[in-house]
């Protein structure tokens, strides 16, 4: 089973360039990802009040190849790439009117039970072991996040806006504080080859992150940190 949809790029998803920004294409990740869980029934409510379990993004990827402008008509493919009794791989691919691949992601998921605040076995939350998944169009390689000691750069609260369903801050919502270290003029001249979001923890409402940050040649790593703590960690790649 696979995710097919046709979408345009709406004003609300595009930077100041009249592109499709970063926090745009994430929030079509990340909506497309939930909207292919809803077609195996494996959807947020259904976990929460079925199998008392979250859903946890472990960590995204996003390989970006092509921009899409303003109302620019693009279709998003997402399906299953892996599956273990653990973790379950979505791959998402958004393709532009002619057929080109303008961005590329992968999002490692987990189940988390509510309760214990432990991981749960996919089985248990209803998830198919033998369902059907295909290889990746476009390898996805992770990166191993070992840099320590950032500079800090700004602390920030998290706010009621952030928080989702799950009462934690929303994947997309980290995705927009680490944009927010940029000015206009960086993320307008800034050519963003890769980035990825490493989840490690869950901030909330009224919780206070320290954001932390270091440009090397033409890698950037931010480290999103509660009480000392990574909470995210992010790597940003970006064309010399």
């Amino acid at each position: 089973m696979e995710l097919h949809e046709t979408q345009k790029v709406q004003v609300s998803k595009i930077g100041t360039d009249g592109n499709l920004s970063v926090v745009g294409s994430f929030q079509i990740i990340q909506d497309a990802v939930t909207d292919l869980l809803c077609l195996y029934d494996l959807d947020a409510p259904t976990l929460r009040d079925k199998h008392n379990a979250i859903w946890l993004f472990v960590k995204t990827r996003a390989k970006f190849i092509k921009k899409l402008e303003c109302q620019e008509v693009f279709t998003v493919n997402a399906f299953v790439s892996y599956v273990s009794l653990a973790k379950m791989h979505v791959d998402v691919q958004i393709k532009n009117a002619h057929g080109e691949t303008a961005l590329y992601s992968r999002t490692v998921l987990c189940a988390l039970d509510r309760e214990k605040q432990s991981i749960r076995r996919l089985p248990t939350v209803g998830v198919n072991m033998n369902m059907p998944t295909r290889g990746e169009e476009i390898k996805i390689d992770f990166t191993d996040f070992v840099k320590t000691d950032l500079p800090l750069i700004d602390t920030v609260r998290v706010n009621s806006t952030n928080i989702d369903m799950s009462h934690h801050t929303n994947n997309v919502e980290y995705v927009r504080l680490i944009m927010n270290t940029y000015s206009v003029e960086q993320t307008e001249s800034m050519n963003i080859r890769d980035m990825e979001l490493i989840y490690t923890d869950q901030s909330y409402e009224n919780d206070s992150l320290a954001v932390r940050k270091a440009v090397i040649d033409n890698t950037h790593y931010i480290v999103l940190e509660k009480i000392g703590s990574p909470v995210i960690k992010c790597e940003i790649v970006c064309e010399k």
